[in-house]
């Protein structure tokens, strides 16, 4: 019996940093972007309100007009780093994958401790099917940020993407040693476990993971398809196939 149960692609929202009101609010929003395009009437050349500008269009789905607001910023301040991030999280959220990873390895190459840039390229990099250079893009975020969850969580989801199972295992258990309420990550231990064929492990992960989130419709799922697995090896006095 062939498991269908799969990795978890948790790959969280690109960061997208440096606009502290409350961005859920469409008037707060509005009454930002009034104020920045009047700091910006006063000083055309005031590199931060641009920046401000740019994600407060983000945020209301102006993507345009987000990027020419980022592409203003650095036309005025070119090392301006998280203008290059957000706009590697735009062109990423619109398809545009290769602008993406050129704007985020600006970034990188202007601030070469900028941790989220990485993170970000490993998400472009896992988006385009190139495994191993967004293992290597995650890796280097764990490297700089010893304690970054997703960081880990995300370098896990890569190799569990190249079938190196054991490496991945190796990074969801560092994803839960940093968070042990993270859910995903015991789910993820779970499918990997089980696709090594070690389904007392597996099913030891994912018991975890409902622990911590009752309601996982995919642990209980991932559950069943183990047990199934688990009888009809029982019943057949064999092994039970690799899922």
């Amino acid at each position: 019996m062939k498991m269908s149960i799969v990795i978890v692609l948790m790959l969280s929202a690109l960061v997208n940093v440096g606009y502290g009101q409350d961005q859920g609010k469409d008037e707060s929003l509005d009454a930002a972007l009034k104020e920045f395009q009047q700091a910006i009437e006063k000083n055309p050349n005031y590199a931060d309100a641009h920046y401000n500008l740019g994600i407060v269009y983000s945020e209301k789905g102006m993507v345009e007009d987000a990027i020419t607001a980022y592409k203003k910023t650095l036309e005025i301040e070119p090392s301006f780093v998280k203008a290059y991030n957000n706009l590697g999280v735009i062109y990423y959220e619109t398809g545009r994958s290769d602008e993406a990873i050129e704007s985020l390895k600006k970034a990188i190459a202007s601030s070469p401790q900028y941790t989220e840039a990485f993170y970000n390229l490993g998400i472009v990099y896992h988006g385009k099917k190139q495994y191993s250079d967004a293992v290597a893009a995650f890796k280097k975020a764990v490297e700089l940020d010893p304690k970054f969850e997703k960081g880990y969580y995300n370098l896990g989801v890569a190799y569990a993407s190249m079938d190196s199972l054991d490496e991945s295992l190796v990074a969801f258990k560092k994803t839960a040693e940093i968070n042990p309420q993270y859910s995903d990550a015991y789910y993820n231990m779970g499918v990997a476990y089980a696709k090594k064929d070690q389904l007392d492990e597996a099913i030891k992960s994912l018991q975890k993971a409902l622990e911590l989130n009752p309601n996982d419709d995919k642990s209980h799922f991932a559950l069943g398809v183990i047990y199934q697995a688990k009888r009809k090896a029982k019943v057949s006095g064999g092994k039970s196939e690799k899922p």
